[in-house]
């Protein structure tokens, strides 16, 4: 397991990681600075034996006739080793928000405080 340490350096954010590779200690320096941000509403995930796709999207979009669009903005193409170990640590890091924050529920008829009665039901 890594071990972290996070420093801010003006406008700049470095991360420092301790990781073994290949035997040796490494200290590697993570500079983000001038990384581009996206945010994402939807995604799809997708691959073969070599490869694991993730295609990042804003909102589905309206197309007309009962039809919607979605509009691919990035991907990301992983091996599946990198697939796995985001997978692993995608996990600790939900757990840990719902360690702080509470249990996120997915459905969202289930997240209404006041959901919608159906019609001539009485209140």
């Amino acid at each position: 397991m890594a071990d972290e340490k996070k420093t801010d350096a003006g406008n700049e954010t470095i991360e420092s990681v301790s990781t073994a590779a290949e035997g040796q200690q490494l200290k590697l320096e993570v500079d983000d600075n001038n990384a581009d941000t996206l945010y994402s509403t939807t995604f799809r995930v997708w691959g073969s034996a070599e490869e694991i796709n993730l295609d990042f999207a804003g909102p589905i979009r309206p197309a007309g006739q009962g039809k919607v669009k979605l509009k691919i903005d990035n991907r990301i193409i992983l091996n599946p080793y990198a697939a796995k170990r985001l997978a692993l640590q995608l996990g600790q890091a939900v757990a840990q928000y719902e360690q702080a924050y509470g249990t996120l529920e997915l459905d969202p008829r289930k997240r209404m405080k006041n959901p919608p009665q159906p019609a001539g039901q009485a209140t």
